[in-house]
């Protein structure tokens, strides 16, 4: 439980000062002297008998302090006091003239923030929504100062920061309650179509040795979500990863759109990594029963990222032969070969072949697609507007140096060849979205669901 909470200059004069509890007017000036004024204190944490201090500096050079008699959790007040910061970085509070000429807003934001010592509902939308000054700044702006925040908590449950429930401050209910606020969604959302639109994004990293042989490959996914649903709806989302396929709800019917674009996934299974979720995402229900419960935000959000290294299916086959005429010129013939399904297309193909440095020109040919030479990057560009699933394309070109002029192949580097792209409604790990519903649904509420597969190239390589 929170004491007392100051506010200095980078100088160290006291700029706000709220006492909680009854708490000595010496402690200010302790803190000054014992923190601002000495420079070989480093610790964020000063104690001293029974009085704990904890500082934070913001972006503007002001020193946030709060004073703790109890035996509070240091990483919740913390996070509150970074919270703290980035709601006044909001309110133009982070700079010491504002602070002087805006107080009365400073003390009115502490006055929703603390509820006898203990932070309440941090959360941005709620806050705003009960000051009497508006914002300076737009929520996905404030998204951005929060970012490092453990978990994207959006608020503090007060228990992390009592020892123990004490004496009739707060009843078990009000607990309760305050446990069961969802800051990210408002209450009274109404849609005349309720509607979710999921996009399985991946990019994908591969390697590919001089002799055919994957060195590396990975694949970075997010599942990005917009929903236009009505009420506060409690939805179901379910993967086929790998310890999910055994899960009570799965039926062995998938729920995909256009099933047959990703017959490898529909398959089997898919080994996850990493995952991260959103604050929405009951993290207890994935670790259960490995199904996703969550009340999404309205609008657009990221609800997961995951990360994928094992039985990857790749979109392109890239067979590169470099040889070394006797005049002294780099001949190429590269054929790339796409292993996605017929009906399937990728769009905005480049394939970018590195020829050496003392390049002056090249000659090419090409079964399709534009091909160009770009001297200021050293490089043949060959570049497809829509390439179709299952097709061969081949590439001869001859790099060719100034007239007597010898090119230099043992120090040329030989950067890799590379690839970029997009493939719609193909997976690069085999993810599927196996259904998505809501849970407890009235029997008039209809819910239409989008599910779309981007498939897009990270650093795709291929050495020669």
């Amino acid at each position: 439980m929170i004491s007392a909470l100051f506010i200095y200059s980078l100088r160290g004069e006291l700029l706000i000062s709220k006492n909680v509890k009854p708490t000595q007017k010496s402690m200010a000036e302790i803190f000054r002297i014992q923190v601002i004024n000495n420079l070989d204190v480093r610790s964020p944490v000063l104690t001293l008998g029974s009085t704990t201090f904890h500082h934070i500096k913001s972006a503007g050079n002001l020193w946030i302090v709060s004073v703790s008699r109890s035996n509070a959790d240091s990483a919740a007040i913390w996070e509150f006091l970074h919270k703290l910061s980035a709601l006044l970085q909001a309110y133009n509070l982070d700079s010491e003239k504002d602070m002087k000429e805006e107080f009365m807003t400073c003390f009115e934001l502490l006055d929703v923030l603390l509820e006898e010592g203990v932070p309440m509902d941090t959360e941005f939308n709620n806050v705003a929504s009960q000051m009497s000054v508006k914002p300076a700044i737009p929520a996905d702006a404030f998204n951005s100062f929060t970012e490092s925040i453990a978990n994207g908590a959006g608020f503090i449950p007060r228990s992390r920061l009592l020892k123990k429930r004490s004496s009739s401050l707060f009843s078990q209910d009000s607990i309760q309650e305050q446990h069961s606020k969802v800051p990210w969604r408002v209450s009274g959302i109404k849609y005349k179509k309720n509607e979710v639109f999921l996009n399985v994004k991946e990019n994908i990293s591969i390697l590919v040795s001089k002799d055919g042989s994957i060195l590396k490959s990975y694949v970075d996914g997010t599942v990005e979500t917009t929903t236009h649903l009505s009420g506060m709806p409690v939805c179901r989302f379910g993967l086929n990863d790998a310890l999910s396929v055994t899960s009570p709800f799965y039926d062995g019917s998938p729920e995909v759109v256009n099933k047959k674009a990703i017959p490898k996934a529909a398959a089997g299974s898919v080994m996850l990594e990493d995952c991260k979720f959103h604050q929405c995402v009951q993290l207890d229900k994935f670790q259960t029963d490995r199904t996703i419960n969550f009340v999404p935000p309205d609008g657009t959000f990221e609800l997961m990222r995951y990360h994928v290294r094992e039985n990857l299916n790749l979109p392109f086959k890239i067979t590169p032969i470099v040889t070394v005429s006797r005049s002294g010129s780099v001949e190429y013939r590269i054929t790339i070969k796409s292993l996605f399904p017929g009906k399937l297309s990728a769009k905005d193909v480049q394939l970018r072949i590195p020829v050496p440095p003392e390049t002056v020109d090249c000659n090419f040919s090409t079964s399709n697609g534009k091909c160009k030479f770009v001297a200021a990057e050293s490089a043949i560009i060959w570049q497809f507007g829509k390439y179709l699933g299952l097709t061969e394309n081949s590439i001869s070109a001859t790099a060719i140096p100034a007239k007597g002029y010898q090119m230099k192949l043992d120090k040329w580097s030989k950067p890799s060849i590379s690839l970029t792209f997009e493939v719609l409604m193909f997976s690069n790990s085999g993810l599927v979205v196996r259904f998505f519903d809501i849970l407890q649904k009235d029997k008039n509420y209809n819910l239409v669901k989008w599910i779309r597969y981007i498939s897009r190239s990270g650093a795709y390589e291929v050495r020669y």
